[in-house]
């Protein structure tokens, strides 16, 4: 009787050891899952021939009812230029839209934020934490970990007291992100911030000035590391090794999208899905389109938009091998370069003298086929 009974108990203690062991391992707390969205530029003033002022609420508003379409979203990361202009009107306007949001928000500062103007510094971030129960930082640079294998770090790279599109990180921030970096180096780590370390093409004035250092720091680590970054209203794409950078478009820019993104982070590797939401507001995106000079660049390559890939922890890439990509991305790209050219360059008018020379060389080359063929034609036969 006295071993049926510790037979039993022994049951019951296994059968609680299983169940509380799958409470505590949950394949959720591997996976993060949040939406970024980048330059939203809310203002009450209209259109510009690059940006859909304008429409700038209404393709918040489309963006906020798609993303409470998504299930299981841990937060919305806005990557700056919440607002076009810092003003109390439009701040209040920005977060009455994301009163209808159903996730939790965070954001960093972009240069249209922080203008010297009507609000300063401490204001601004008054303001937000007024606004938003989720920002309980003092400063507008600061890390936290969502899930225990991440660590998320948001920077300020906006040059303070200057009306500048550059940006500059602060020697401070440098070592912050550092530490921070040195710290973590059993996670996975997002680094959101509004400028770009690695521009998805060439505008000196809109450069992160001292990227090299940035990405300095970046190369001394072997954990996965992504960047995320908006500014430039394009999509961009790039991945070398354990670092990914990605750079996300505007709100009322075309292609007026915004990001779902997905990291899986096991064992021996980390999963990184990227989803592309277009706006549906169709007649404002189709007008802009025609506006804007180059949209191809911005709206990138299919890779560029939607992607999936793995990085296999035990296999990174040498710290020469991507430095040398660095190097090379920081380059113009071949897309930038192609729609540059086509913009730029007159289109030649044939002359007469060139079109009679072309025909002379397509009949040449017409007789010289059909030569061949007469000569070929009686071994076949």
């Amino acid at each position: 009787m006295k071993n049926k009974i510790y037979k039993l108990l022994l049951s019951v203690f296994v059968v609680l050891a299983l169940i509380l062991s799958a409470e505590a391992f949950s394949f959720r707390n591997m996976t993060l899952d949040f939406i970024q969205i980048s330059d939203t530029h809310i203002t009450n003033r209209t259109d510009t021939s690059y940006k859909a002022l304008g429409s700038s609420k209404e393709l918040l508003a489309d963006a906020i009812e798609q993303i409470n379409q998504i299930k299981g979203l841990d937060f919305v990361l806005f990557t700056g230029d919440l607002v076009d202009f810092p003003t109390e009107e439009n701040f209040y306007n920005y977060y009455k839209l994301l009163t209808k949001l159903q996730y939790p928000s965070l954001n960093t500062f972009g240069n249209h934020d922080l203008y010297t103007g009507e609000m300063d510094k401490s204001q601004i971030l008054e303001t937000v934490k007024k606004y938003n129960p989720n920002y309980i930082f003092n400063d507008t640079y600061f890390a936290f970990s969502p899930k225990t294998d991440y660590r998320i770090i948001i920077l300020d790279a906006n040059i303070e007291n200057e009306r500048t599109s550059n940006g500059q990180l602060s020697e401070e921030q440098l070592r912050f992100l550092d530490n921070e970096l040195s710290q973590n180096q059993d996670k996975v780590v997002v680094i959101a911030m509004h400028h770009a370390s690695l521009e998805p093409f060439i505008a000196k004035e809109h450069s992160l000035l001292n990227a090299n250092e940035f990405n300095e720091i970046l190369l001394k680590y072997k954990n996965p590391i992504i960047v995320l970054s908006g500014h430039y209203h394009a999509a961009k794409i790039r991945h070398f090794g354990n670092l990914v950078f990605v750079s996300t478009p505007s709100m009322v820019t075309y292609p007026m999208a915004f990001r779902h993104i997905k990291i899986t982070n096991y064992k021996d590797r980390v999963v990184y899905k990227f989803d592309f939401h277009q706006t549906n507001l169709s007649d404002v995106l189709e007008q802009n389109r025609q506006n804007v000079i180059s949209y191809a660049t911005l709206a990138g390559s299919e890779r560029d938009r939607n992607l999936e890939f793995t990085y296999h922890k035990k296999h990174p890439k040498s710290v020469r091998y991507k430095r040398n990509k660095i190097k090379k991305a920081l380059k113009e790209s071949k897309t930038s370069k192609r729609e540059i050219k086509k913009l730029t360059t007159p289109k030649k008018i044939k002359t007469k003298k060139e079109k009679k020379t072309k025909i002379k060389k397509e009949r040449k080359i017409f007789n010289f086929k059909k030569q061949k063929k007469q000569q070929l034609s009686p071994e076949e036969n």
